[in-house]
């Protein structure tokens, strides 16, 4: 379990880096940087000796999971660009309601009465990190919402489908295509790229490259702990990812030139708490039985 957990943290870094990045380039262009930087590296895992020979079902379920996935970055980054940061980040945690709502539904997961709690704790948690923007637009606000939940039920059929077709082929060469199949998807985008005519500093292209490379290295995290102990465990303990969060921008977020802990202290404590909850969800979910 400290795999999820540590790749947590690894998010954590590897958000205050983008969001830097950001600031030079913009959310479109680090979307297609950090997917090809994912892609690059993942690309390495052909190397590695699959369980199964490669098969047009196997190389189908891994594209299609990769298809899902590059459609939920799509809404995050919708949700991010047009809406209300402060309330968008917070909603993607709610992939852990979806995932466990879709897999009660679909039938690969016995999901107990401490799980239950965990995932709602999880979402009370996500709601309490998104307060303390009071003059919020409420048309942002509510763009935030649509795109974040939209981008966390993406990703929530993501974990599902992996979860049940990694073991078909092998962790190694599935992933290698899934993360090749978000780089192609990518090209999508060039149309925005083109008309986005601004000169990017070298510094940003610095950020995004070295922010891709921890993306990709907890994702790999990620995807073999719900392989290993189920997605519904996995996402509880994955969005330690918020507890993370709040001790970075707190103590080092000025190192990375991030400037949220001057919201204030009422807006970081109540940050704090969501955290806290977090930290009760984990606890319910490594006390329960697996699964």
């Amino acid at each position: 379990m400290l795999v999820p957990l540590g790749s947590a943290l690894g998010y954590a870094f590897a958000a205050i880096m983008l969001k830097r990045g950001t600031e030079g380039a913009g959310p479109w262009r680090v979307n297609f940087t950090t997917n090809w930087v994912q892609a690059s590296l993942f690309s390495l895992l052909w190397f590695v000796p699959a369980a199964h020979a490669v098969s047009a079902t196997n190389l189908t379920h891994a594209i299609i999971s990769g298809a899902i996935f590059f459609g939920g970055q799509i809404f995050t980054f919708l949700a991010l660009s047009r809406g209300d940061v402060s309330v968008a980040t917070p909603v993607l945690g709610s992939k852990v309601v979806f995932v466990a709502l879709f897999s009660a539904a679909l039938g690969t997961e016995h999901i107990g009465a401490a799980t239950w709690l965990a995932v709602f704790l999880t979402a009370c948690a996500t709601l309490l990190l998104g307060l303390g923007h009071p003059h919020a637009d409420k048309e942002a606000i509510f763009r935030s919402l649509v795109y974040g939940f939209s981008a966390a039920a993406f990703y929530a059929i993501t974990d599902i489908t992996q979860q049940h077709w990694v073991r078909d082929w092998g962790f190694s060469h599935y992933i290698a295509t899934f993360f090749l199949t978000v780089g192609v998807c990518s090209f999508t985008l060039l149309p925005i790229l083109r008309r986005d005519r601004r000169a990017v500093p070298a510094e940003s292209w610095r950020w995004m490259a070295a922010g891709g490379g921890m993306l990709a290295v907890q994702a790999c995290g990620v995807a073999w702990s719900i392989i290993t102990i189920g997605a519904t465990s996995t996402n509880v303990l994955y969005n330690s990812r918020g507890l993370w969060s709040v001790v970075l921008v707190w103590t080092i977020g000025s190192w990375f030139g991030n400037a949220e802990r001057g919201h204030g202290r009422a807006v970081m404590l109540r940050r704090l708490g969501g955290s806290l909850l977090l930290l009760a969800a984990i606890f319910l979910i490594t006390r329960s039985p697996h699964h």
